[in-house]
């Protein structure tokens, strides 16, 4: 029988900024100007959900009658967790699915991951914490093949034990939409503990025939190094990627002023303990962009140009502390000595072992000895 375990993951999101010490930290009510927040997906949306029919003539009239702009100002915090767009709050009532306001992260904050059933691992522990059922679901429903919905691996916080540089590991990041692999890349050491490091390979978002399922509408594939995940974000023209378009077509680097790529600040990894499975140091990097693009029937957009634009990209990363790596060490090596004994024990009897019959041979060697002595002096 195959044990689960069942478990909803509470996530607390909160706005966290670090800046260097010698610059003033600016408020969270700051203003951050972005292509993001005057399209918001706001305005963009409702175009892209109104290209048919009369409703698109009403999308039109009220852009004209709110004057909305696809360039406007919002403060950080709005960015993040939501404000009240005008033209969203006219459609919801049509369109309950669309909410009439906007935030990369409206709706996420105070909220769960979702609901996991995982494997316990006790019939095959290379099968621990991995994903069987999310949200009541075996597979995802948004991409065109069965291979691109499936949920594989575990949520990315644990891993089994033992493992091998030659694996690869299966991690279903939620706010990705689809599951990914990270393969080995190099031997690492944190806090004195050995570590494999295992990073995103760039076949992940590589423009290939294995990621065709996951190009929305079928066949319209964006290029290599970003991800379409409109049909997972309510219709709203989200494009995911890695930092400054890492690993993707440089294209979209050139695209864009001020991109600079580089693997030591933008590449996704996870340094695990091979011994224990454990996390010892992780940063998962993403950049959310918008996609921008002319729309038939609004001639607002009429000269617009076709790019993904980027509007953040986020840094989630975990170090083990001091304290707890020194237990974990502690255990590792309490636990190397336990596997170790009976290896101890076997070479300790194969030495004696080998004692007792050099004794021996030297014993039956002596015994030789005095009997042909005693053989000699009976024929003298």
């Amino acid at each position: 029988m195959v044990q689960t375990l069942s478990s909803r993951r509470q996530r607390r999101r909160e706005l966290r900024s670090f800046w260097p010490n010698q610059l003033p930290r600016p408020p969270e009510s700051s203003p951050c100007a972005s292509v993001a927040q005057s399209w918001r997906s706001g305005v963009m949306t409702a175009m892209e959900w109104a290209q048919q029919g009369i409703i698109q003539l009403v999308i039109r009239a009220l852009i004209k009658a709110y004057q909305q702009e696809f360039f406007v100002t919002h403060t950080v915090h709005d960015l993040l967790w939501g404000y009240k767009d005008e033209i969203l709050s006219l459609i919801h009532p049509f369109k309950p699915d669309i909410p009439p306001y906007f935030g990369l992260y409206y709706g996420k904050n105070g909220t769960n991951d979702g609901d996991y059933v995982f494997l316990t691992g006790e019939d095959n522990y290379l099968n621990f914490s991995k994903i069987v059922e999310w949200n009541g679901k075996t597979s995802l429903g948004w991409w065109t093949t069965d291979k691109c919905n499936m949920i594989n691996g575990t949520d990315g916080d644990t891993f089994h034990p033992l493992i091998t540089k030659d694996e690869v590991l299966y991690v279903f990041p939620s706010d990705f939409c689809r599951s990914v692999h990270i393969t080995f890349s190099d031997y690492e050491s944190v806090q004195g503990l050995p570590a494999f490091r295992f990073t995103v390979p760039d076949e992940i978002l590589a423009n290939t025939s294995d990621n065709a399922g996951f190009c929305i509408p079928t066949g319209n594939c964006l290029g290599s190094g970003v991800l379409n995940v409109s049909i997972c974000k309510n219709g709203a023209p989200i494009i995911l990627s890695f930092p400054h378009f890492y690993q993707a077509d440089q294209s979209f680097v050139s695209a864009i002023d001020g991109m600079h790529p580089n693997k030591d600040h933008h590449e996704t990894f996870v340094d695990i303990n091979p011994l224990t499975g454990i996390i010892l140091r992780a940063a998962k990097r993403f950049q959310i962009n918008v996609y921008v693009k002319k729309i038939d029937g609004f001639s607002e957009t009429g000269n617009i140009r076709t790019m993904v634009f980027p509007v953040m990209h986020v840094n989630e990363s975990v170090l083990i502390d001091k304290e707890i790596a020194s237990r974990l060490k502690s255990v590792i090596n309490t636990t190397s000595i336990i596997s170790n004994i009976p290896y101890i024990v076997m070479a300790l009897g194969v030495f004696f072992g080998l004692i007792f019959t050099w004794l021996a041979c030297r014993g039956q060697g002596s015994m030789d000895e005095v009997s042909r002595g005693w053989r000699n002096f009976l024929l003298d």
